[in-house]
This record gives C-alpha cells, structure tokens and sequence, in this order.
C-alpha cells in the first residue's frame, strides 16, 4: 500500500453498471464495527427463510463521553411547516452530531398536531408530555436506563381549597379539561376563545416532574392562542377547566404545581434526565413478556411481521437499540414474539418495542444504517440519540469517487474500495474499519459495502473511515415485473356490455414500471385496443365489449407474471 507522510490514501472505485441479478444475500452475514468509544454496531443480513436486516446498536453509558439523551423533533411539539412539527431521525441526529439515534415514541399520524408523543417525555429534566398506559425508556442522571410503565397525578394547588386536576401538558386540550403548555408546545397555545387560559410565571424554569411553584401573571377569561414564552407555563381550561381558571385564579395569586410520575418498578421517576415512551413489554426480568393488551394494541400488532424498533438492557446495564427492517424484499420484518426473541439472544433482560413500520430507523449523523420501509424516511415526533467520543484519527483519510451507476429495485452491486493505485483492494484490515449508511432512500448498503436497490430514486451511499466522510451518488430504477394490479369496472357509458380493464404494473419493491411490454387476451369479449406498453407511471387502460358468454374473464400478463381477472357481476 502506497504511504506517503503517515498519510493513508486510498480510492472508492465502483463500476456504473446496472445489475440484473435478483436480491440474494449470503445466509446471516454479521458484522460488528465500533462507531464510538462505548457504541458498537451489530449488522446482520440474511436469506434464510424470510430475508431480515438487523442492526443492533449496544451502548455502554458507562464508557467516557457517552451520554444519552430524548430528542423533540424540531426541538417544539408543532411548527407551522408541511411537517407540522416532526422530523426525521437522520435529520435529529444530523443536526446534533449524534453518533447513532432511532425513532421512539408513537404519535398521532394524520392529525392536527402529529409531532405529540402520546407518552412521557423528558429532555434533560424538562417535562414535555404526560404518560400513557404503555412502557417508557428513562434515564437516569449517572445514564442508567429503566424500562417501566408510568404513571401520573397531576394537580395545581392554592393556599385554600382542593387540588384541581391537570390531564395533560403540551397537547391539545379537549372538553372538560385543564391543561398545561409550555414553550416546547409553540410560540402560542392554538387555542380557541371557547375556554379560559392563565399564565403562570415558575420560580425555577423549565417545568418538571415533581413540584413545581409560580405566580399568576395573566388572566384571560374566554380568550385563547395565549403566547408562550420561556419561564412560564399557561394553564389552559374548558369548561369544568375554565371554570377552575376564572374562579380560582386571579393577577399576583401563588400556585403550587405538583406533578408526580410514578414507575410501576422503580416508584418516583422524579430524577429521571431524559425519557422516551414506547409501546409494549418484549422482556422482563429475563423472559419473554408481550404484553399488547396492557398497551392497547389488537392482536395482528403482534403477530404481523412488521418492521420494528426496540429498545433493550442487559444485566451489566448497558443499553441496546434494535431495527428489524420490512416491507421490502431485502427484508420482511418480524411479528413482535420474534423480535422478543432477538431481544433476549442480543442479551437483554429487559426489553421493550418503540414505534415501527414506517417510523423505523436508525441513523447517524452522516447517514442511514437501516433501510426504512417507505424509502424516504417518515417524520416523527421524537427520538433516542447516543453521543459518544469517536476515535481519534492519525491519519488524514481522501475518497474519490467513481461516476454514478444505476441499479434495478431488487438487485445488488458490491462497492470495491481499492488503494491509491487503483489497481489493488484496500487491505482487508482498513476497508473492514469504514462505517456504511446512505442518504436518500433509494436503497440500503450494508457493513460490507453492498449496495441493494430498494426505492426507485436518486440517493446516496456514505463511507466513513476515520474522520473523513464521502458520498456517493447512486440512482436505482425501476426492476423487473413483480406485480400486476389489473381491475375491471363499468364503462363510464353505463352500457351493460361495456367495461374497462386498468392495468398497473410494479416492480418486487412496488416501484411502477413504465414502458413494460403487456399482453391482453380476453375470453368472451373483445378489447378496443390491446395495449402494448405502460405509460410512464405503469399503467395502462382499454375498454371491452363483452359478447355475453359465459365465464368471460381478462389475462393479463407482464415478463413472467400475470394476472386472471374475472368479468365482473351485473
């Protein structure tokens, strides 16, 4: 190898080809690569049975430098932006510098304000959210984790009179309730004018478990969309809530806020530092524990394979941080008695499942180790992050890089790293060293450098060797035939004897494929036209003329699959 000053100097050669043969991985290839001092990544890729991805990221708090810590996506529980307030967890943990992070907590999808965790959360002491029924992850002061079921009890007290519940924090508030914001919620309370709302000063901000005092210094009867700002919190109450608010509450009144959370195993949660919420149990004490009724999940949550995130502790304390990729031919995902399993070989004693499917991934701050199901990562509403010290480099580190090669969804491509020369492989010893992610979800690359092609798109790979990061810029296409969705309704004339056949063809990633060669053959009627080749979005229509004979039906049949659809019923 060609040295010169100390100096390492090695070439990332990759030939622009584009690959025909299927996804087939060897049978459970493992790699374990350090990618700080106390963090270790497991990687492990496999054919046998169902194809699986898994990466297991282990976590010793106990090593120097290493720190774990909750992550708000977007630092604020809503934003006025497309997002509403999530975030990716390459972006969390691209924006923090962190050394690995995953998606956490489930969140309201779909609604008004997606970026609610719908379970405890705080960030370095700071209450966010209020509990849920289902298990949290907290972390002590000393990075000790706990893996528990919490509860709360909530009150604002006066000098006279009774405590009044409190049902919430940072979250809209529904009928009947009192219901605190914060500045972590958004710069006002969203709220409308059909409820009572009083900002409340804290003698010690920011806002946390346990007691906590201040003084009214606002009062605004039947107003909302308070401002929020640093150091108070806003009471927010309708009806029985605003009526506690208008007659309790005055300009200059002293409050006491007693917010008690409370772990099923490990009593006051107090002192905790930071704390994520999740779903159900995988393990305890040892054993296999699902326990999805507890959180509320149907039983076709636990026993679908799906891709899954969980979180685990060993005996020795150390914290393990688990993605089973799905929903794609590299990987199928796993029902949640299997990935308890996995749990318990990774050596944890207690274990519990995070937020999955689309939500599923694992990041560094260059790029993503995982392959999350829909490509393009899904915005959550918040993470676990891991810093940690990397190893220091001595040798200064260049990357150049080979022109863009293009894969099909579904095949492979192997990335040679090769010495300066270009003209022999980097010794196994270093090349064994660089850390693989990607940005850009067209596909997923894993510890030896072996790029599959997922999602029809442009992306990137990353390699990281010491200090020095490189991309580089891959594209996937559009594979070969997997799927064919053919359709047959009535004619948009409303005549009996007419009906029109649609057509979409996609790839083993479901990716459409446009200019697919087609063959219609029907059997009792007559096809205005037989369409030859999908359009650019993979699709294809023609109308029919049926001629009234019995069992009439279409075949439709694209490279090696086909579909048989039957005429539908008057």
């Amino acid at each position: 190898m060609l040295q010169r000053r100390n100096h390492l100097l090695f070439t990332l050669v990759l030939s622009a080809l584009i690959l025909v043969s299927s996804f087939a991985p060897a049978l459970g290839q493992t790699w374990v690569k350090e990618l700080a001092t106390g963090v270790t990544l497991k990687q492990t890729v496999s054919n046998s049975g169902t194809p699986e991805v898994i990466n297991v990221v282990t976590v010793n708090p106990a090593a120097p430098g290493v720190r774990l810590q909750a992550v708000l996506a977007k630092d604020m529980v809503y934003q006025d932006s497309p997002s509403k307030g999530c975030e990716s967890v390459s972006s969390m943990a691209g924006r923090l510098k962190a050394i690995a992070a995953v998606n956490s907590d489930f969140f309201p999808i779909g609604t008004d304000v997606p970026g609610d965790p719908l379970n405890l959360m705080v960030i370095g002491g700071e209450l966010v959210s209020e509990p849920s029924q289902r298990v949290i992850l907290a972390i002590n002061a000393d990075g000790k984790p706990t893996i528990d079921n919490a509860t709360f009890d909530f009150s604002v007290k006066l000098k006279t009179g009774k405590p009044f519940p409190v049902r919430g924090v940072n979250r809209p508030r529904a009928k009947n309730e009192l219901v605190l914001f914060t500045d972590r919620y958004h710069d006002t309370t969203r709220t409308s004018d059909q409820g009572s709302e009083a900002v409340v000063k804290l003698d010690n901000p920011p806002l946390r478990m346990g007691a906590n005092t201040g003084t009214v210094t606002e009062l605004r009867s039947n107003a909302g969309d308070t401002p929020l700002t640093p150091g108070v919190v806003v009471f927010s109450g309708h009806g029985t809530g605003a009526e506690f608010v208008d007659g309790n509450l005055k300009v200059g009144t002293p409050i006491t806020l007693n917010l008690k959370v409370t772990g099923q195993r490990s009593g006051s949660l107090e002192k905790m530092k930071d704390v994520v919420g999740g779903g159900c149990w995988l393990v305890k004490d040892g054993k296999e524990f699902v326990d999805i009724k507890a959180a509320g999940f149907g039983a076709s949550f636990s026993t679908t394979a799906h891709p899954r995130t969980a979180v685990g502790i060993t005996k020795d304390g150390k914290l393990v941080l688990v993605t089973v990729d799905g929903r794609q031919s590299i990987s199928g995902g796993a029902p949640l008695p299997q990935l308890a399993k996995l749990m318990i070989a990774q050596g944890c004693v207690q274990a519990a499942n995070l937020d999955g499917g689309g939500s599923t991934t694992m990041a560094t701050y260059y790029g993503i180790l995982n392959s999350p199901s829909g490509g393009i990562e899904r915005q959550v509403a918040n993470g676990m992050a891991v810093f940690a010290d990397e190893q220091p480099v001595t040798d200064s580190v260049e990357f150049s890089i080979a022109p863009i090669a293009k894969v099909l969804s579904g095949t492979s491509v192997k990335i040679a790293l090769m010495d300066a020369s270009g003209e022999r492989p980097l010794i196994e010893e270093t090349s064994g060293k660089v850390i693989w992610s990607t940005r850009g979800g067209a596909g997923f690359v894993d510890q030896s450098g072996t790029f599959y092609g997922v999602k029809a798109r442009k992306g990137e790979v990353v390699a990281k060797l010491g200090s020095r990061i490189v991309t580089l810029p891959m594209e996937t296409i559009a594979g070969v035939p997997a799927h064919i969705a053919a359709t047959i309704k009535k004619d948009e004339s409303g005549a009996p004897n007419r009906g029109t056949l649609a057509i979409a063809v996609t790839d083993i990633n479901d990716n459409t494929i446009g200019n697919a060669q087609i063959s219609v053959q029907v059997a009792g009627g007559v096809p205005d036209n037989l369409p030859t080749v999908t359009d650019e979005h993979g699709a294809a229509t023609t109308g029919i003329t049926w001629q009234g004979e019995p069992g009439a039906h279409v075949v439709v049949t694209c490279g090696s699959v086909s579909a048989d659809v039957k005429k539908p019923a008057k």
